[in-house]
């Protein structure tokens, strides 16, 4: 009793101290904390850079549907111009050429003083009214030619914006890039170093239990080691115990695949290719985010089931079919097969087909 204590004593004491041997002898520490903070204050910048683009370009468009109104409203009149000048030239042109033959045919043709008074004015008077249509469509045109001027100005200024917006969201784009690599990258050199702290911890424990136990078992002699008299038969050494192996853990069997299922999916992934925008926290018809698109392909629902942390909880598989998700911890999409996917990649992207990403792995819903 008293050497089975004090074995169990002695074998506390060196996983203790093993333990804390390897967490202070140099086992590197990653900051992936602060790499998925900053990873997800990008995104954060990303997404409002995205809506800030697209308040600016529908802007743009009205300003250059306002501007293509104006443009026709010029080219209108320009040739209501054109029709009053000919119609006033052919006028003119026609009592040049009738001279002195025209004002005899006129007084001829009156009956009367008061209808030659008559006749006369109203040719004057049509002559004058075309002369003003043409001065008034002519004021119309300038003010409508200046106030294109001021809709192109506005354009060039407002395409200046949209310009300097794609910038800034292309430089947001490749930090998320860049940070989402950065973090996977981290939490691979994470999980290789706890494995390797707990191979250490394995090893250096049984070793040491071992050297311990064989230090306290008794001499295996035949004299008298208990303090009998001459005729006592010795008592017989106490067996060193063998350590047992430890049992191996059963690799956890991956989930079954069903062809069908998995068809059905791929069927509304592809429904929504080319014609469905990206909106970050959107599961709706026509506007999804990576997950919510994920979501909804798996139910046939505009239901999410939750993020890209949920999807990495899900079983693994090792050989993926179409249907499968492709996830890492800030992306996702529905795999289609040869390495393919189908996902709500980014503003102004939308629900597109592309490549796995690199550091995605594959679950079954």
């Amino acid at each position: 009793m008293t050497h089975s204590k004090r074995s169990l004593t002695v074998r506390r004491a060196i996983v203790a101290g093993l333990t804390g041997l390897v967490l202070f002898s140099g086992v590197p520490t990653f900051a992936f904390a602060d790499t998925e903070s900053d990873l997800a204050a990008a995104r954060a910048q990303l997404e409002a850079i995205g809506r800030q683009s697209e308040q600016i370009t529908g802007e743009l468009g009205e300003l250059t549907g306002e501007l293509e109104r104006t443009r026709g409203e010029i080219d209108q009149k320009n040739s209501e111009i054109a029709e009053r000048q000919e119609l006033l030239s052919t006028f003119v042109s026609s009592e040049y050429k009738g001279g002195l033959a025209g004002l005899l045919e006129i007084v001829m043709a009156s009956e009367s003083f008061d209808q030659l008074v008559s006749s006369v004015t109203y040719m004057n008077k049509v002559a004058n009214t075309q002369a003003e249509t043409i001065s008034e469509v002519k004021t119309l045109k300038q003010e409508l030619t200046d106030k294109q001027a001021e809709q192109e100005k506005n354009v060039q200024a407002t395409q200046k914006k949209v310009d300097e917006l794609n910038e800034q969201r292309a430089s947001a784009s490749s930090l998320v890039n860049s940070l989402d690599a950065k973090l996977q990258e981290e939490l691979a050199a994470e999980a290789a170093a706890n494995a390797a702290l707990q191979q250490g911890l394995n090893a250096g424990s049984s070793e040491q239990i071992q050297d311990v136990e064989n230090t306290e078992t008794p001499d295996s002699g035949t004299g008298n080691q208990g303090g009998g008299t001459q005729g006592e038969t010795p008592s017989q050494p106490t067996p060193t115990p063998q350590p047992q192996p430890q049992p191996q853990p059963q690799p956890e069997p991956e989930p079954g695949y069903n062809p069908g299922t998995g068809n059905a999916i791929v069927d509304r992934a592809y429904s929504w290719v080319g014609k469905a925008d990206y909106v970050w926290g959107a599961c709706a018809p026509g506007q999804f985010d990576c997950s919510g698109f994920v979501s909804y392909c798996l139910t046939g629902s505009y239901t999410r089931l939750g993020t890209t942390y949920t999807f990495l909880g899900w079983p693994r598989v090792s050989n993926p079919q179409p249907g499968d998700v492709a996830v890492n911890s800030g992306h996702c999409g529905i795999y289609i097969g040869n390495g393919q996917m189908i996902h709500a990649a980014t503003y102004g992207v939308g629900v597109v087909v592309g490549p796995v990403q690199s550091g995605m792995v594959f679950v079954r819903y």
